[in-house]
């Protein structure tokens, strides 16, 4: 695909929203495009961080292994996300594993390329630290959430979340097209499956949410407690 179509995925990456035509076009010629099929594994947990990766078509999810093997989803990723934050900047490790849940394309980006390309564009490395301070505040909350709130809390605030920022807007609340099974439920917010069912269960017994395979809609037009 050429660097035009590259740079039109980037401009659907919040990381880059501020960026001109021109920073765009330029960065865009960094990047290369694949093809992801599912179950593909993009990197795994420890690996060296030498990759980034934006998803042009997709759903990527990505995860930690607990000590008993279990799986912790950390994300779930689609069109128009960028990952990983980490080692934008070059050195250290991917933080989790990512693995292709809905295949699609995605483009991916040399890490030294594009930290060479920040070193002779300074103001274009300011913007992008503005935008990782911010990302990096809403994912301090998010772990707050994990930590301190009881099970219905968490699931209700991790749905709010899903459908506000990969969803649209209704007269009943945030609605968004996702397959998502209750064991990915659970696994988001490091609970069971039985649990995550009784749970949501309960939600929707309670009018907070509408959920079926494909679509979930969460009713409260209200923000999350924090």
């Amino acid at each position: 695909m050429s660097h035009t179509a590259a740079s039109h995925i980037l401009r659907k990456i919040e990381l880059f929203q501020h960026c001109s035509e021109k920073e765009l076009t330029e960065i865009g010629q960094l990047l290369t495009y694949k093809e992801v099929k599912k179950r593909e594994i993009l990197f795994h947990e420890t690996d060296l961080c030498d990759v980034i990766y934006f998803i042009a078509e997709g759903r990527i999810k990505v995860y930690k292994t607990t000590k008993e093997g279990r799986e912790q989803i950390v994300n779930l990723l689609s069109d128009g996300d960028m990952f990983p934050l980490v080692g934008l900047y070059g050195g250290g490790v991917y933080p989790a594993t990512a693995e292709v849940v809905e295949p699609g394309q995605i483009y991916y980006m040399n890490v030294n390329h594009f930290v060479k390309f920040l070193e002779e564009n300074p103001t274009l490395s300011v913007k992008l630290l503005k935008e990782l301070e911010r990302k990096i505040k809403e994912l301090q909350r998010r772990l707050t959430d994990v930590l301190s709130k009881d099970i219905t809390e968490k699931i209700y605030n991790m749905l709010f979340s899903l459908a506000k920022t990969k969803g649209t807007k209704t007269e009943k609340g945030y609605e968004v097209e996702i397959e998502l099974t209750h064991q990915e439920i659970a696994d988001m917010v490091g609970t069971t499956r039985e649990t995550a069912s009784r749970t949501l269960g309960h939600l929707k017994k309670d009018g907070k949410i509408k959920m079926n395979q494909h679509r979930i809609i969460v009713l409260f037009r209200k923000e999350p407690l924090s």
